[in-house]
């Protein structure tokens, strides 16, 4: 896997967090818009028409009527597609969706190259949701950024004009449009009204491009500004990471985690600090907490019981790594490739050996498993 790809779904992970941050600092002005993808799901309904969303928009058809919600994929149709693009494409074939509507999260990165790179189909529309594909016929426009008399007509208010700015800056980031990303960030600049928002955007624009020293500097202007964002937080200690300052990462994580005790991300964050430091214990006990949190909250598992299970092998705890991989292979999420590498480990551990050359390491910072 390419460290391009890695480091923009760093990226990816950071629009998540910022949409809630958003949330929280403006709830008493944010618009609707920016509160629900429920007006934009209304405007691409048309009747007879079907439609393709990825799973996270599933929740957001209830307003819908219930000839309305028919026109959208079943959750298996639309979990199985947005993750395995070949499965789309048959989809497409039976349906002959009317446009799509993928969310920016990294477990549609696959679809979403298929789609950017497909003729068929054209980005009409990036949002603070995502990103809008329609058929690529006559009259169909690509996505080009909106000048400032339709910003302000259709975002009044300075602050909601701000985050709109802001999230879809950090969307066109994800998919590597960062020029573009930078100029609506410029233009957010000139509303004065999300300082350290926009300073911690700059910092995953420039972490996706791998300038660590930069992503430092910026996420640090960030928390100057607002010692409450988090996003700003995780892109720093990821930089950290990366700029081999791992000491000061470590002390970050810790302190991220003793305030974020159940957020998987902080806890896949002390994991990977730990990792760079050669804490083998702390490593082991961010990785196992993560591994209960995901199993409370009901999140997928397998990633994260292979890593645990690495690091067990690494300690030289080969009980505890065994039964960690024989957990690991019972995960739905893991692919056969991935579940033969696992298997192969555990040859290794079987017959005494201790794999350290065989075992998946983990990925660079920004993947949470």
């Amino acid at each position: 896997m390419k460290k391009s790809f890695l480091i923009s779904i760093a990226v990816i992970l950071i629009v998540a967090v910022i949409a809630l941050f958003l949330h929280g600092r403006h709830q008493e002005v944010l618009d609707g818009r920016l509160a629900t993808p429920v007006p934009l799901l209304q405007e691409l309904v048309k009747p007879g028409t079907p439609l393709f969303i990825t799973p996270e928009f599933l929740p957001c058809l209830a307003p819908l009527s219930s000839a309305q919600q028919a026109l959208f994929p079943t959750l298996e149709d639309s979990e199985t597609a947005g993750r395995d693009k070949s499965t789309f494409w048959r989809l497409n074939r039976e349906h002959h969706y009317g446009a799509l509507l993928v969310g920016a999260s990294p477990a549609w990165h696959s679809l979403t190259e298929s789609l950017l790179n497909s003729p068929l189909w054209v980005l009409s529309d990036v949002s603070p949701w995502g990103y809008l594909f329609k058929p690529n016929r006559s009259g169909i426009s690509a996505w080009q950024i909106p000048s400032p008399r339709e910003l302000e007509s259709n975002w009044p208010r300075p602050a909601d004009r701000g985050c709109f700015l802001i999230l879809t800056a950090a969307n066109l980031a994800a998919i590597n449009r960062l020029p573009e990303a930078e100029q609506l960030l410029d233009m957010a600049d000139t509303l004065h009204t999300s300082p350290s928002l926009i300073l911690s955007t700059r910092a995953s624009i420039a972490a996706s491009r791998g300038h660590w020293e930069e992503a430092v500097n910026f996420s640090n202007d960030a928390l100057h500004a607002d010692r409450g964002n988090k996003a700003a937080e995780e892109i720093l200690i990821r930089a950290l990471i990366e700029s081999g300052q791992t000491d000061q990462a470590l002390d970050r994580a810790r302190d991220l985690v003793s305030r974020n005790g159940e957020d998987t991300e902080a806890l896949f964050l002390l994991a990977r600090a730990a990792n760079a430091a050669h804490s083998d214990k702390e490593e082991i006990a961010a990785l196992a907490q993560l591994v209960t949190v995901a199993k409370k909250t009901k999140q997928p598992i397998g990633a994260s019981l292979t890593y645990l299970g690495q690091s067990y092998a690494k300690y030289g705890d080969r009980g505890s790594a065994l039964r960690t991989f024989q957990e690991a292979l019972l995960a739905p999420e893991l692919n056969e490739e991935q579940r033969k590498v696992i298997r192969h480990i555990m040859d290794h551990l079987m017959e005494g050996n201790t794999p350290s050359s065989t075992l998946p390491s983990l990925p660079p910072s920004g993947t949470n498993p």
